[in-house]
């Protein structure tokens, strides 16, 4: 019987929108970089900070990542300019996210079943700050920078299972991402369900459950309750 859902924060609870990209044209902008697609640009800053996450050695949070990644696209692009003072443009965008319409409501009816749980790869501060903007109804948060590991490292599921006192067999794990949610769960023998908003194709990895939204997850709670 499942006891817990632990679900991911942003992309699954939380909408990010465009602001990430956002951010990135702004700091363009300042260093008057009109040159650079602030899309690509992005791009790349994500694919160093997931360089930087995965990188053996001592944690470090996201907001020092934050910077050790614009230093690195500074370098990379010949950009002019302080990357410590200007990583704040992005920096000011996290703790702003909304829930997506269906959420809230959908975790009302859960909260009454079973433990709701997050376990997101963030830092603790500006996912709080998301959560008591939205009211969502969550018993325990667990963030990166709380348990000093990043997804879809094993320690992170295993610390989670180890402070709810449960087996990996009375969880579900509930994330938009293929690889953190899915892959790094069923590694350590949870059951994942994959929230697959745009419709994608899963390729690799094959989920246990696939919902298009949370308005799927009540249906599915019951049926292995």
């Amino acid at each position: 019987m499942k006891k817990a859902l632990i679900l991911d924060g942003y992309g699954t609870l939380f909408f990010t929108g465009t602001g990430s990209v956002d951010a990135a044209g702004k700091v363009l902008a300042k260093r008057g970089r009109f040159d650079l697609d602030a899309k690509e640009f992005y791009a790349r800053w994500k694919q160093i900070h997931r360089q930087h996450l995965e990188a053996p050695g001592t944690f470090l949070t996201e907001e020092v990542l934050y910077h050790r990644d614009l230093r690195e696209l500074y370098a990379e692009y010949a950009i002019e300019g302080d990357p410590d003072e200007d990583v704040q443009i992005m920096l000011d965008i996290l703790g702003n996210r909304t829930a997506y319409p269906e959420v809230k409501e959908v975790l009302e009816k859960l909260s009454h079943r079973m433990t709701l749980c997050i376990g997101s790869t963030s830092d603790t501060a500006p996912l709080l700050q998301d959560l008591e903007r939205s009211g969502l109804p969550v018993s325990r948060v667990f963030t990166s920078e709380g348990l000093r590991v990043y997804k879809p490292h094993r320690s992170f599921y295993r610390s989670i299972l180890k402070q709810l006192g449960l087996e990996a067999s009375q969880t579900l794990f509930v994330g938009d991402s293929l690889r953190d949610d899915v892959f790094g769960p069923q590694r350590m023998g949870m059951q994942a369900c994959w929230v697959n908003r745009k419709g994608e194709q899963a390729e690799d990895v094959t989920p246990d459950f696939e919902i298009r939204d949370l308005r799927g997850l009540p249906e599915l709670v019951d049926a292995l309750l």
